[in-house]
């Protein structure tokens, strides 16, 4: 079941909003969305560095006031564990 969550992180302090950021989308499951709004370009810039490490993750940021809206989907895993793809079918 898809699940949409949406946490503003715009008056929690450096490092914390990173850290929760962190753990939200580490507990996001397959097909669940998630919008987090932070303030400043240096938070938001942070946490694009925290994202680009989860490639099971797609994400888009948007301008909104004085903050930013970053849209996240958690994807299916890239990890594969079928024996055929690391045997080419065989």
């Amino acid at each position: 079941m898809r699940k949409k969550t949406k946490i503003d992180l715009i008056d929690v302090p450096w490092p914390v909003n990173l850290l929760k950021c962190h753990r939200y989308t580490g507990e996001m499951q397959p097909g669940d969305e998630m919008v987090i709004i932070v303030k400043g370009e240096d938070v938001k810039d942070s946490l694009l560095l925290i994202l680009h490490a989860m490639p099971e993750l797609s994400f888009g940021v948007s301008a909104i006031g004085s903050g930013y809206a970053i849209d996240i989907t958690k994807n299916r895993s890239r990890i594969s564990t079928k024996e055929s793809d690391f045997t080419g079918g065989k």
